[in-house]
């Protein structure tokens, strides 16, 4: 609880209808869930409208409610604001007494790598002693704790609920990945980034973003908008859109990392091989540190770096970056294997853009194998153009590709499928179409065969899969077990 004046300190306010509250109990977006004396912030949505629920957030007892138009009809106290979802964030501080402040803050941005970069980066952190905390697409964990993360990046009154907590847990490390909805959407407002990370750029989110050139700036605001004073950016200059940001943030704090230019921070003698990778790790000034990792392929070299070069930024030693690298056995769903007993190879990877794609399978195809076998589909309610991108990359990199659903949301399976066979012209042969996922993966596994490489794509650490608006339990790693045991092909203890 906290006084009603103190939550309203700094929002610009256009207008007040009725009496200020004297105390807020709490803050909340969804009429359904208002407990006596919160704050009711409505919100407007793609498919829902929060003004439309005034009267509901009257009868759950909300002392108040934050609008951008007044309802004439509904028997609550009304403030009047521009826009309700910036102002969200900043009422969220104010009533969880800005917690940001009290935490030193590791943002990643960046179209693939932030997850895998996320975990390397913690476990640098922990090995320089630290309690961290890890905000993500998996997971969000701290302390002990371990949540399912509903969304990459936390909508602003949860975001500030889960920053006290950590605060009042002890931790003062936070790592969290920052997805460009994160910073379109407020998100991240209110909070201020110590070193902010960037991976990558590639197509992605072109259902929300206008153009790629509106992604590319909105994922820059972290580096202007978010940054502190004394702040780095961690840029990486293999990628076109890092090299574009080092030349627009000439004049502040960076620090690059690169495996093919010259950067602050670089890979030397780098070794791909089929159960990891070694390299030296290489700074401007001269630091050699040899490295070796399970982590397999050139763009989990790229992720070290990246966490690497963020560590470094930080002020942790080249000796404990490297302990904390090697201490890293794998990450969930990212190249995550499936034991077998078949003398064949499967992997679970979340790869679900054209370039991670692309990138998994050439990593795939560095490895001594019979044949490729790929399942994969594509989002639905997401972005179709990259649908026939994938589908040739699919194709182009396998022997067979499994061509099934992903997570259809409320579009039909079979115009996302058709999406992707429009890549897929260049050789009908090697392509079936299963749109039922779990059949798809059924499929795959009664046509493994000794020495194949199966990889399940695109949904990685997912244990649901959304059909509908409904939330289906479904993990790609364990329908495979279940499946191989089915065959006779699990592996034997």
């Amino acid at each position: 609880m906290i006084e009603g004046v103190k939550v309203f300190e700094g929002i610009s306010i256009r207008e007040w209808r009725g009496a200020i509250p004297a105390s807020i109990h709490g803050l909340t977006g969804d009429s359904r869930t208002i407990q006596s004396g919160d704050l009711f912030v409505a919100l407007r949505g793609e498919s829902f409208d929060g003004h439309d629920f005034l009267d509901q957030a009257a009868e759950n007892g909300a002392c108040a409610a934050v609008v951008e138009r007044f309802n004439d009809a509904a028997s609550i106290p009304q403030i009047l604001v521009e826009n309700t979802l910036a102002a969200l964030p900043h009422l969220a501080a104010n009533f969880y007494d800005h917690p940001a402040r009290e935490l030193k803050i590791y943002g990643i941005t960046g179209s693939n790598g932030k997850t895998t970069s996320s975990y390397l980066l913690e476990s640098i952190l922990q090995a320089n002693g630290h309690k961290t905390a890890v905000i993500g697409t998996i997971e969000y964990r701290y302390a002990g704790k371990r949540m399912d993360a509903p969304n990459t990046t936390p909508l602003p009154h949860d975001m500030q609920r889960l920053l006290r907590d950590i605060v009042d847990s002890g931790v003062r490390h936070v790592i969290m990945e920052v997805s460009s909805h994160g910073l379109a959407l407020h998100r991240v407002d209110e909070i201020r980034i110590g070193v902010a990370l960037f991976t990558n750029l590639s197509q992605d989110h072109l259902d929300f973003h206008k153009n790629m050139d509106d992604y590319r700036e909105t994922k820059k605001r972290l580096f202007t908008d978010y940054l502190t004073g004394d702040g780095v950016s961690v840029l990486n200059l293999d990628d076109l859109t890092g090299r574009r940001y080092a030349q627009e943030l000439q004049g502040r704090s960076i620090m690059t990392f690169a495996i093919d230019r010259d950067a602050d921070m670089r890979a030397r003698d780098m070794e791909l091989l089929l159960n990891g990778s070694r390299f030296t790790l290489e700074t401007h000034r001269g630091d050699r540190v040899p490295l070796q990792t399970p982590l397999i392929g050139r763009h989990n070299a790229s992720n070290i770096l990246a966490a690497a070069a963020a560590a470094w930024a930080g002020g942790v030693s080249l000796d404990v970056i490297r302990r904390g690298i090697e201490n890293v056995q794998a990450v969930p769903g990212r190249l995550e294997s499936i034991p077998n007993g078949v003398s064949a190879q499967i992997v679970v990877d979340y790869c679900h853009t054209p370039d991670a794609l692309e990138k998994c399978l050439h990593t795939l195809n560095a490895i001594p194998h019979e044949r490729i076998l790929t399942i994969f589909g594509c989002g639905g309610d997401r972005d179709r153009a990259k649908r026939p991108l994938m589908g040739e990359i699919a194709l182009r990199f396998s022997d067979k590709v499994f061509v099934t659903s992903d997570n259809p949301r409320t579009e039909d399976p079979q115009r996302i499928i058709d999406d992707i066979l429009a890549g897929m012209t260049h050789d009908a042969n090697r392509y079936v179409v299963i749109p039922d996922r779990r059949e798809a993966i059924r499929a795959g596994v009664q046509e493994l065969q000794p020495g194949d490489l199966l990889l399940i794509a695109g949904k990685g650490h997912e244990t649901y899969q959304i059909l509908g608006r409904i939330k289906t339990p479904f993990d790609d790693r364990l329908i495979t077990l279940e499946y191989l045991q089915q065959a006779g092909k699990e592996a034997q203890a």
